[in-house]
């Protein structure tokens, strides 16, 4: 199989829906989107390991690698976008479209755009010269829960000595990422009965303390 052109690669990724939502209404896979950078990653060469993530069923995680060795380069990308609404948009969200020198479409940017990049890249490369690995990570639900990201973290020996994450910067490298980290806080209340409140425990009353 030849690696599709660049516009080519890019014009599929972005026809290839995978919004992620915590509405189950508007949730999607990103199969479709693993499935292409599965096949163009063997295209050059890589050896692709495809998982579906454990606790958000019909989403999945892509890690592609050519080299052996430790350390090496990781170019690393999120397959999902967020939603959109049809009425703010001039362009077909699902289409890549070309404006002005500039391309409009679902994902363009932030961030299935980097993949067409990056696989475009590498294919100019010569494998020969390749003295240390390269690695492609394509994760889901970046938008929303952040499931793709921390099922990769467990990752028994995925440690590169670098890693390129393609997030739009107006082209301008950013020598550190943000994190993200959540806490959450539960309150348990004790049921009790309008005759003896004093036995309950209003779990509203002491949120209100925390």
């Amino acid at each position: 199989m030849k690696l599709p052109a660049f516009m080519e690669m890019y014009q599929q990724l972005i026809a290839a829906p995978s919004i992620s939502a915590l509405e189950d209404s508007l949730n999607m896979s990103n199969q479709n989107v693993i499935h292409l950078l599965a096949q163009w990653c063997e295209t050059l060469g890589f050896t692709v390991e495809v998982t579906e993530l454990e606790h958000a069923k019909g989403k999945y995680n892509l890690i592609a690698r050519r080299g052996n060795g430790d350390g090496g380069l990781m170019l690393a990308g999120h397959t999902d976008t967020v939603p959109f609404d049809d009425s703010r948009w001039q362009f077909d969200p699902f289409k890549l479209s070309e404006q002005d020198n500039k391309l409009y479409g679902l994902g363009s940017i932030d961030m299935k755009g980097f993949f067409a990049f990056v696989l475009n890249a590498i294919s100019e490369l010569d494998e020969l010269q390749q003295n240390a690995p390269i690695m492609i990570l394509a994760t889901a639900d970046e938008e929303t829960t952040m499931a793709g990201a921390q099922e990769i973290a467990k990752h028994p020996s995925l440690k590169p000595a670098r890693c390129i994450i393609g997030e739009p910067t107006d082209m301008v490298p950013v020598f550190t990422h943000k994190g993200h980290m959540t806490t959450a806080i539960r309150i348990v209340g004790r049921s009790g009965h309008s005759s003896d409140p004093e036995r309950g425990l209003n779990a509203i009353e002491i949120m209100h303390q925390v």
